[in-house]
């Protein structure tokens, strides 16, 4: 079909689609799942969505740490919905991040009102306890009890009430899944006391929503089988991937570990999510909570996708605790897409472990759409930086409500650490911005200390706070070479220099080859997806969403215009109709409307109109790997 007459098309359809938002036709609707047996209702806070309750579970487990409480709905079709949260305590003020978000909201008593799509959300009022609201997309052809190729696993015999521990039951059945015609096993809703399991190749494990495996009391039940790592003396994980392939956890459900309880018992150290030497991964759409020590960790890995991942974790009030978020070690082809992730320790750490062992280099890790509420790092390469290498790390399009350093490389060890992005990252709260650091090896371990860290990309950062960006290399020889910001402000100020005043430096001489380039004083905002990629869009070489450039950015100025926005405004790996539904949402909007989005303004030319539907004509039917 010719572009001609894909345009006309598209207009044909802008116009019905236009009539039809107007509308509502195309308004989301809410899907809720059954409360988790034994949940505790959070008598601080209630929430709707489009006028239906959905249940606030508060983990009282955690205390004394801070309380934390939350919600969790999908949305069926496109739009967004009505909420209200309210809190039954009086307060003056609040804050709904991420900021980013650009969601407009209103205050009435004690209630907060605001209309979103698919989203991960922190709402704070005054110093309130935390609120996280969960809107996940609705899931894409879920497997249902009834289908061929599904096993329900109270078929075998399996207590769902918590109260008896199943975990040689489950195993039984994740044997028998494995490979055969049945290889779908479908946890209903209900509570699954397990000890460690191991997954195997050729299966899917799913958890449908309001159900949820709950690891023991007892730390023997996980010490079901050998095999695997010891890092930091943790050996095993409450769900274990051990050189397998192409298996994959699905689901609206939740795992969680226990944790608090565990690490209680002489500091027992157990992966949540332990994936190792495996390919083919897929992990999509579930809730993991309380691990007693780093919750997910792909380990010698390729080719693992993590998405629409819900993270709560046990957070002191103060210092860390080991509960890392997604730790990619010594793996290649990794993708962490749409995720939430409140921690004890860092958000995200990509790792090289072990040199005694043959280090697998790190390559091609990408890590894009992540919220995180951290008091340690976000973005974080390090502290273990074996190998000989570590080449195209990549964090994008993500914000950082809370952290005690926001985009960090922590190069100790033996790496050439290179061509690591950090590109479209919002920073809400953090003691420092940026930290590159070989100067300063840890005291618990030894050190190489000889890594070397080479062109390192800042791209359209936006900080709300004016905090230090510490580079500091150890050596003449092992040193910084090529750091280079492209479009960073902190408080809407351009930072234009290493001596510009509007952000604070600590540079020592071993930094090399420093370069800015224009910037762009307002943040881009990042809506949340109605639609995740394929997993098939999980990079195999260097990540297409993120080519190394052709040379340094220098400081000529930077346009926004198309390519440097997606085309693909829904992220399902192709540009269709899809895309075209989303820009009649918001057609003939400028900035100052309400319903103006700046990243769907294709061309940037301060306005969303026919020139981006020509621009969606030209691209019609192409795909998209991110």
């Amino acid at each position: 079909m010719s572009i001609k007459k894909i345009l006309g098309l598209l207009i044909s359809v802008l116009s019905l689609m236009i009539v039809v938002e107007a509308t509502s036709v195309f308004a989301a609707t809410v899907v809720t799942y059954p409360s988790l047996p034994n949940a505790v209702k959070s008598p601080l806070y209630t929430v709707t969505a489009n006028g239906t309750s959905l249940f606030v579970e508060k983990l009282t487990k955690y205390s004394p740490e801070m309380q934390v409480h939350y919600a969790h709905c999908s949305l069926s079709g496109t739009g967004t919905v009505n909420l209200t949260v309210t809190c039954n305590e009086s307060f003056t003020s609040y804050k709904l991040s991420p900021k980013s978000r650009n969601i407009s909201s209103s205050k009435s008593g004690n209630m907060v009102s605001f209309a979103s799509g698919p989203n991960y959300l922190v709402f704070q009022p005054d110093s309130k306890e935390l609120l996280f609201i969960f809107i996940d997309s609705e899931e894409v052809d879920p497997p249902k009890l009834g289908d061929s190729n599904v096993k329900n696993i109270i078929d075998y015999g399996v207590d769902n009430t918590g109260a008896t521990l199943v975990t040689s039951k489950v195993q039984s059945a994740i044997n028998a899944a494995s490979g055969a015609t049945q290889n779908i096993l479908y946890f209903p809703a209900g509570k699954y006391k397990v000890g460690e399991l191991w997954l195997k190749s050729n299966m899917t494990l799913y958890l449908a929503g309001g159900a949820i495996l709950y690891g023991s009391d007892n730390t023997a039940d996980f010490n079901t089988g050998s095999g695997g790592v010891n890092i930091e003396g943790c050996s095993h994980g409450m769900i274990r991937m051990y050189k397998i392939n192409n298996t994959k956890i699905l689901g609206r459900g939740v795992i969680d570990g226990n944790g608090k309880l565990i690490r209680s018992k002489n500091d027992t150290k157990i992966n949540l999510l332990k994936i190792e030497q495996s390919s083919n991964i897929l992990v999509d759409g579930i809730i993991v909570r309380d691990s007693s020590f780093w919750n997910t960790l792909p380990y010698r890995s390729d080719k693992v996708t993590i998405k629409n991942y819900k993270m709560i974790n046990c957070k002191p009030n103060t210092s860390y605790n080991n509960t890392d978020g997604v730790d990619f070690d010594e793996s290649t082809n990794g993708y962490l897409y749409n995720a939430f992730l409140y921690t004890g320790d860092d958000s995200m750490a990509v790792k090289n472990e072990y040199t005694d062992s043959g280090t697998i280099n790190i390559k091609n890790i990408v890590q894009e759409k992540i919220v995180m509420y951290s008091g340690s790092a976000g973005c974080k390469i390090g502290t273990k930086t074996m190998g000989s290498s570590m080449d195209g790390v990549v964090f994008k399009d993500s914000d950082v409500v809370k952290a005690g350093r926001a985009l960090v490389i922590d190069a100790y060890d033996t790496a050439v650490i290179s061509n690591t992005r950090f590109e479209n990252v919002r920073i809400e709260a953090s003691d420092s911005l940026v930290n590159l650091e070989e100067a300063n090896p840890p005291s618990w371990r030894t050190c190489a200390n000889q890594c070397i860290i080479k062109d390192t990309y800042f791209t359209n950062i936006y900080s709300y706070v004016k905090k230090v960006i510490s580079l500091n290399g150890r050596n003449s020889t092992y040193n910084i070479n090529g750091v280079h910001f492209s479009n960073f402000s902190v408080l809407g100020n351009p930072v234009t220099s290493k001596t510009d005043a509007d952000a604070n430096w600590n540079i020592n001489s071993y930094v090399s080859n420093i370069t800015f380039s224009s910037v762009s004083a307002t943040p881009t905002p990042t809506p949340t997806p109605t639609s995740t990629p394929k997993p098939t869009s999980t990079p195999t070489s260097t990540p297409t969403s993120t080519p190394k450039p052709t040379s340094t950015p220098t400081s000529t100025s930077v346009s926004t215009a198309t390519p440097s926005v997606s085309i693909d405004l829904n992220h399902d790996g192709v540009i269709n109709i899809a895309d075209i539904v989303i820009l009649a949402s918001v057609f003939n909007s400028v900035p100052g409307d309400s319903k103006y989005v700046k990243v769907y303004d294709l061309n940037s030319d301060g306005a969303i109109n026919m020139a981006d539907v020509i621009i969606v004509a030209n691209n019609f039917n192409k795909t998209v790997f991110l």
